[in-house]
């Protein structure tokens, strides 16, 4: 079997076997799972592909694509976890692959296969692939574009010679028309994904490779400074950027992106009477960028925070890694094409993303690719040239390993059994007490981390790269593998909404009857119900409400309770407590049944949605 057969299948293997597995054991993660997932199972329950709605509102956060595929995934699987997470997993899974194609053609077929490995179990995209959200699907179709790019442009292959991995040619950009139309359809679909920076990001980090590989005027020695800088700055100069922006083919670049996002941004316009336009560029655009929503901020340094924890445990040799790649750009290396263009691929999404007031880890996702290129060629160069690297610099990385394993495997259950002044650490932070009782069994998903990196130090020490290097990929892999299959099944059977909506189905499923909640509506409560939830905001409204001769479910918590039920009838029930998580404190469930001069009511509950 060839070498690249041989990689793509077992990273394939890899891949799948830590993003697929177990993609219903848990519930619901609310914030934005809950909307994304209730949206997708809303519009697939009222066959509806163009206007998002939750809850039976407009719901302007984000474009089509991912509750596509979730409607999909519904249709084939059912109104389920899994179904809502599936092609997440599926497009995790073809972005590993097509990281390593990238590494391989950027560098070659060793840092494209460590670079699929990093991509496939480090901690952030692996929980993003096993996710409800749209960032795994941006991804993909940023990291395609920009791979189109390469391979087209600066990394085509020499036909002649088909044993080269990858032949920078002298000219940088596509030779052929259709090639940019590739690439822009690509961001198109991105663009449908997660609106503008779709196509304005995977554009921006073409545009700066360019702008950074234009050449420089030879100047003479005794040039003074102000003249050297100068013609350091020219390449992005005014006059320079525009050049480069018309040779990208703006006007094409336009034209296809209309065409493949055009139709379905046209069509939600005119069926919300621009309502759904407005509030997704006005809001979850300039809003967002402008000023911290949803309490979602942080310092300049949020992303190098995130990156280190995202990327862990291969963030280990992070200094490293940085120093070879800034000594291989200043002194010049035969990769040093590929080494700008993955650089302005980072450079570019943390630059802006650290500039903008809302932060979220997931924002810079579609730089994981790059990041993963990167780090796949320091631990190819260390391989390669095993006295390069300072043995200082691996002991601390390499280090950081069994310490987190011994945190994690003790710490976790010393934090919610040993007590200072009658409380544990856990308590101070307000965990639910029940879960802290499983906290030894949630811990031993360190055993890898301490295990393996023991063993990654003593090769290491050995002088066995390749083989300390293999151990960090089984460290990784098994500790990915310990999380979603010892620890989440763990925190699952804690999750409230899937108890409530348990509770509520019980009794509910055979009424016509309507459902509300009174302080209490995390997102994926309208997902597991299965129907519109009124929203009452205050115990006034909750007591008129269960007033009412039709038949009628409220859910609240313990302190709202105990706001009501001075006020309520002897006809209103308790048919369910639900513990809290991951706060103290109790869900509660009333039912009141019709009386026979009820008409009506709404529409039953969907007997098709499955709580699991």
């Amino acid at each position: 079997m060839k070498k690249t057969h041989r990689h793509q299948l077992s990273l394939l293997l890899i891949a799948a076997v830590v993003m697929l597995p177990g993609l219903n054991i848990t519930k619901l993660w609310d914030q934005d799972e809950g909307y994304f997932a209730s949206t997708a199972a809303e519009m697939h329950a009222g066959g509806d592909w163009i206007v998002p709605t939750f809850n039976g509102s407009l719901f302007g956060h984000k474009p089509p694509w991912m509750y596509w595929m979730m409607m999909i995934g519904f249709h084939l699987f059912g109104t389920t976890e899994f179904a809502a997470r599936f092609f997440s997993a599926v497009f995790g899974i073809a972005s590993c692959w097509l990281t390593y194609h990238a590494g391989r053609r950027l560098f070659n077929a060793e840092v494209g296969w460590w670079a699929g490995l990093v991509m496939a179990s480090c901690l952030m995209f692996s929980v993003v692939s096993r996710a409800a959200t749209p960032d795994v699907y941006l991804t993909f179709f940023v990291t395609l574009a920009l791979y189109l790019f390469a391979i087209s442009g600066p990394f085509s292959v020499s036909r002649n010679d088909p044993a080269v991995d990858a032949t920078p040619t002298l000219g940088l950009l596509p030779q052929q028309g259709y090639q940019f139309v590739a690439i822009y359809a690509v961001m198109g679909m991105a663009t449908l994904v997660k609106g503008p920076i779709g196509f304005l990001f995977p554009m921006a980090v073409i545009g700066l490779f360019l702008l950074c590989m234009t050449p420089r005027r030879p100047l003479p020695e005794n040039a003074p400074r102000w003249r050297r800088w100068r013609e350091a700055l020219r390449p992005f100069g005014l006059v320079n950027f525009f050049v480069t922006l018309w040779q990208m083919r703006i006007l094409t670049a336009i034209a296809v992106i209309l065409l493949v996002a055009g139709p379905w941004y046209l069509a939600v316009g005119l069926k919300t009477q621009g309502a759904f336009l407005s509030e997704f560029f006005g809001i979850h655009h300039f809003q967002r960028f402008s000023s911290p929503m949803d309490n979602h901020s942080g310092p300049l340094v949020y992303y190098i925070l995130s990156i280190l924890a995202g990327m862990f445990p291969w963030s280990i040799f992070a200094l490293p890694t940085l120093l070879l790649v800034v000594r291989q750009l200043r002194q010049g290396t035969p990769h040093q094409c590929a080494l700008v263009f993955v650089t302005a691929w980072i450079v570019l999404y943390v630059g802006i993303f650290s500039l903008a007031s809302t932060k979220l880890p997931n924002y810079i996702l579609p730089a994981y690719p790059a990041l993963a290129i990167v780090a796949a060629y320091f631990y190819q160069h260390w391989i390669d040239h095993p006295h390069s690297v300072h043995r200082g610099l691996l002991r601390i990385g390499i280090g950081t390993l069994p310490a987190v394993g011994l945190i994690v495997l003790a710490g976790l259950p010393l934090a919610g059994s040993w007590r200072w002044n009658g409380q544990t650490l856990l308590d101070r932070v307000e965990l639910a007490p029940e879960i802290q009782s499983h906290l030894i069994g949630i811990g031993l998903f360190g055993i890898p981390l301490l295990v393996g990196g023991i063993a990654t130090l003593i090769l290491s020490e050995r002088n066995k790269p390749a083989a300390a290097m293999a151990s960090l990929a089984g460290t990784s892999v098994f500790t990915m593998l310990g999380i979603w299959n010892l620890a989440a099944p763990q925190v699952a059977q804690y999750q409230t909404n899937g108890q409530v909506a348990k509770a509520v189905h019980a009794r509910a499923i055979s009424d016509e009857i309507t459902v509300a909640q009174f302080g209490y509506f995390p997102p994926s409560l309208a997902f597991y119900i299965g129907q519109h939830v009124d929203s009452l905001k205050n115990p006034h409204q909750a007591s008129r409400f269960l007033d009412n001769s039709a038949p009628r479910l409220l859910i609240t918590t313990a302190e709202k309770y105990d706001q009501l039920k001075a006020t309520l009838s002897d006809q209103v029930k308790v048919i369910g407590r639900v513990n809290r998580f991951p706060e103290p404190g109790k869900i509660v469930i009333l039912h009141k049944a019709g009386t026979a001069a009820a008409g009506t009511a709404r529409q039953p509950i969907k007997t098709g949605t499955t709580v699991q």
